[in-house]
């Protein structure tokens, strides 16, 4: 008698991890990065917010090609004032391909970080010491 060959069903399933789900994830992480002003969003987070849905991945894209196991993540940001903009960048790369690898077992191939602009503190804000 043939022996049968089992496979479990594990071998079989899938996980898919949404890109949504891994831009959130790049960017609660960057907004942990000391110097990080904001993620600079798009007109449609800027609707959302009006709206009153708060997007964790405001300003953050990331893709997977089909098939493939590693991703591309773009950032778009901003830097407070006196902190050194090569720095920070790094850091949120750092910070962000950490976690995303992490907690989704995936590698990441680029992150790019478009500084956009400088945050200057708010004069109120300075004003009351905070």
């Amino acid at each position: 008698m043939a022996e049968r060959k089992r496979v479990s069903t594990l071998e079989r399933s899938k996980v898919s991890i949404a890109e949504e789900v891994i831009a959130s994830i790049a960017g609660i992480a960057a907004s942990e990065v000391e110097g990080l002003g904001t993620l600079k969003g798009s007109v449609a987070d800027g609707l959302a917010s009006i709206f009153g849905e708060n997007r964790q991945s405001k300003g953050v894209a990331a893709s997977q090609h089909e098939g493939a196991s590693s991703l591309y993540v773009r950032l778009k940001i901003s830097v407070k004032y006196g902190y050194p903009i090569h720095d920070v960048a790094k850091n949120v790369q750092a910070r962000v391909k950490q976690e995303i690898e992490n907690m989704t077992g995936l590698k990441v191939n680029t992150i790019d970080v478009f500084v956009q602009e400088i945050q200057f503190a708010d004069p109120t804000e300075e004003a009351l010491g905070t």
